[in-house]
């Protein structure tokens, strides 16, 4: 049975392979000025479908989208690394259970809260981590063009080599804003309390809620946060 193969050459290069057929250079002409997985035969199927299509871009791939996060591939890794022989079925029961689980205790902390009055509001203050990226976003751009504009100054956009992003934590409360610490590499407990906790938290509540007021403080359920030796 013959089988079609996919082409999966960068956009650029398809666009270049048009160009130069339009610049009269025959299949075998432009598979060489090309070079690399270039071949023949495929810079023909290429410019037959670019005739009949107009675009150099395959067509969208079938099958269903990615359904897990970031945060949940990150979990299916740790527990694949955890028992190297655990099975799919267990992989998606831990994932379930899970998910439900940070969910009910979401609802039920709304339902404990859900009568407070404006000054309880004031009593927290509220902490949390995030990820600056320094030039730009590094996620995915998406761009509107037309067929034939892949190479358009205004469809594309110049790339940083090495990208640099830093990790904050942060602390604010109803009135006001605390302290601010970059967070050089991986946050573990150990980290949490000399490089946060000690050095920018306290102080914090001290300029936020001075002779010893009242105040509850507010953060993610992440590990390192909720080790015992960070709750001492």
């Amino acid at each position: 049975m013959s089988s079609t193969r996919r082409i999966d050459w960068a956009s650029t290069k398809r666009s270049r392979i048009v160009i130069l057929r339009e610049n009269g250079l025959s299949y075998a002409e432009i598979a060489r000025q090309v070079g690399g997985s270039v071949t023949c035969s495929g810079v023909r199927k290429l410019c037959l479908r670019y005739e009949k299509t107009k675009s150099v871009e395959n067509k969208a791939k079938s099958g269903r989208k990615k359904c897990t996060s970031a945060t949940a591939d990150r979990k299916i890794k740790r527990l694949c690394l955890q028992d190297r022989k655990i099975s799919s079925d267990a992989i998606r029961c831990e994932m379930n259970a899970a998910g439900i689980a940070q969910l009910e205790k979401r609802v039920k902390w709304a339902k404990e809260h859900i009568k407070w009055s404006e000054n309880q509001w004031k009593q927290i203050i509220w902490s949390d981590e995030s990820k600056i990226s320094l030039f730009g976003s590094d996620g995915r751009k998406y761009v509107r063009r037309r067929v034939g504009e892949a190479l358009h100054p205004d469809c594309i956009e110049a790339t940083t080599k090495n990208l640099t992003n830093v990790m904050i934590w942060a602390c604010m409360s109803a009135d006001c804003v605390g302290q601010i610490q970059v967070i050089d590499g991986i946050l573990n407990a150990k980290k949490y309390i000399e490089t946060v906790l000690e050095p920018k938290l306290i102080p914090s509540i001290r300029d936020l809620f001075p002779n010893n007021a009242p105040f509850i403080f507010q953060q993610v359920s992440a590990p390192c946060h909720t080790k015992k030796v960070c709750k001492a």
